[in-house]
């Protein structure tokens, strides 16, 4: 399993079409297809495919910031919105630099924002939000697809944790089905939350030579 990650992310990275001359639509149509069925990063009720490149930086509750050479990699798992299974009601952005349904399970909006571009994908019932330079769309859309599309959720667990504190932490929520893309607060939330450095922040674990 591990070398048939090794040889999808090379192919995704370094293969015959180099990932920057390839479109976004084609790198999310790959990724998807791959359906990648490993593991390497384990947390309460889900798991999920880390990518070479990307390190955990923190982790709180079903926040976490994902980094790689150049960039914060902003990541919200939804539990509640799994556990209800809520439908997506995603209308494509027409001003968008890029906005796209993804199989109907999510969504991908890239919008310009100060000369760098924003990269909101759900999908999976979780969420990641980037900014980065032009040039480096595509391989930022990579990481995040490879890490949104093998989230698994353990049902038993998920909803034992939803009963337990029932959702009524006094900490801001975020549901990534609650609004357009283009106003997502999901940054501001991480400004509050984003630099958190506790107990539950995770080794980076390069289970890839």
């Amino acid at each position: 399993m591990k070398k048939c990650i090794l040889v999808i992310t090379l192919l995704l990275l370094c293969g015959c079409t180099n990932i920057n001359n390839a479109s976004v639509q084609d790198i999310t149509k790959e990724v998807l297809s791959s359906k990648i069925n490993s593991y390497n990063e384990y947390r309460t009720g889900y798991k999920y495919y880390l990518p070479q490149g990307l390190n955990v930086n923190s982790s709180k509750k079903y926040n976490e910031i994902l980094n790689d050479d150049k960039y914060k990699y902003y990541l919200y798992v939804d539990l509640v919105s799994y556990l209800k299974k809520t439908e997506l009601s995603y209308k494509v952005n027409e001003n968008a630099y890029l906005s796209m349904t993804l199989d109907d399970k999510g969504y991908l909006e890239i919008n310009e924002k100060n000369d760098k571009y924003l990269i909101e994908i759900m999908y999976n019932y979780a969420k990641i939000e980037v900014i980065v330079e032009k040039e480096d769309i595509n391989k930022s859309v990579t990481n995040a697809m490879i890490v949104l599309s093998t989230i698994t959720y353990t049902d038993d667990i998920v909803k034992n944790l939803l009963s337990i504190d029932e959702v009524t932490s006094s900490e801001e929520k975020f549901s990534v089905f609650d609004e357009d893309a283009s106003d997502s607060n999901f940054l501001e939330v991480y400004k509050e939350y984003g630099n958190y450095e506790g107990d539950d922040k995770v080794p980076d674990l390069d289970v890839i030579k």
